[in-house]
């Protein structure tokens, strides 16, 4: 009599699926909804456990569709959700090949496989395996990919008390500055800021006309967030503008830069999709910015005495 241990089928299935589901959109160089992705790999877990009591489920058709609808739920925000999902299946497809590679070097691929199947595998061989896999993403994807020897990184922006990660390319060729205090300006994909902003806001800045008529739609509303039209050059534009808005701060690791001009761009920066934003700090900005503002406050403390 062959025993199934739920339990551990849905945390298995569930962590596999966690994982699959970080590193295809680490490695498409897109935010990591952590949270949305645990969920749909619970719920991939969950159907799993289900395949044991309703044997139709394991039909190679209703497992495509359920893969196929977690995989969906998890990406179907991103811009290029079918990119994504393709990326998914594949490191699935090999996940299964080198899992399968393993079963035929021990002599007996159908009893390994059968293992996995139902879940046979103690707690610490589980627990173990999740570090180990996380401790490889960290390694392997940590920084994602090199772009001409400058650095993506991880970076979160923060509007209105709303924040989202995004991912930004380290170019030093984006020289636009803040015309008021001279500091370095973030250029972003118009569409990371869609869950950011009201939805009357966001429905002005993904209208089709020109920056400056964006401007006066935006004070007509009367909107609490500060937008400024920044004017720009590079190839083949001689000279344009751009809508800007400033954010609560935007943190790159563990540097904060507080009230950051943000550059919307209304197309794609990436032609991979591997970043959504452009970013050049100089060394020390951070610390400088951070040593002005506590002088602002130990200013503001002296006068209040």
């Amino acid at each position: 009599m062959q025993v199934v241990y739920i339990d551990r089928v849905i945390l298995l299935n569930a962590l596999v699926d966690y994982l699959l589901l970080l590193s295809a959109a680490r490695l498409c160089g897109r935010p990591l909804r952590r949270w949305r992705f645990l969920i749909c790999a619970i719920l991939g877990g969950i159907y799993a456990a289900a395949v044991f009591y309703f044997p139709w489920l394991a039909h190679p058709a209703a497992k495509l569709l359920s893969g196929t609808l977690m995989v969906w739920l998890a990406y179907r925000r991103e811009i290029h959700p079918i990119r994504q999902m393709a990326l998914f299946f594949l490191l699935s497809g090999g996940l299964a090949g080198i899992l399968l590679g393993f079963g035929i070097a021990a002599g007996a691929p159908a009893f390994y496989l059968d293992r996995l199947t139902y879940a046979q595998i103690s707690w610490p061989v589980l627990i173990i395996s999740a570090v180990t896999f996380s401790i490889l993403l960290q390694i392997l994807f940590r920084q994602g990919a090199r772009h001409g020897g400058k650095e993506i990184m991880d970076m979160i922006i923060s509007i209105g008390g709303h924040s989202q990660s995004v991912r930004a390319l380290h170019d030093t060729g984006n020289t636009l500055r803040d015309p008021i205090s001279g500091r370095p300006v973030l250029v972003l994909e118009q569409s990371m800021l869609k869950e950011l902003l009201p939805s009357e806001v966001w429905h002005i800045l993904n209208s089709n006309i020109p920056p400056e008529e964006k401007m006066a739609y935006l004070h007509q509303q009367e909107t609490p967030y500060c937008f400024t039209l920044l004017p720009f050059r590079s190839v083949g534009v001689a000279s344009g503008l751009l809508l800007a808005i400033r954010s609560d701060y935007i943190q790159v690791e563990r540097k904060r830069y507080s009230r950051t001009l943000i550059a919307l761009s209304p197309g794609s920066i990436s032609d991979g999709g591997g970043y959504q934003a452009l970013w050049r700090a100089e060394e020390g900005e951070a610390e400088r910015e951070n040593l002005e503002s506590a002088a602002g406050v130990a200013q503001k403390k002296s006068r209040a005495r």
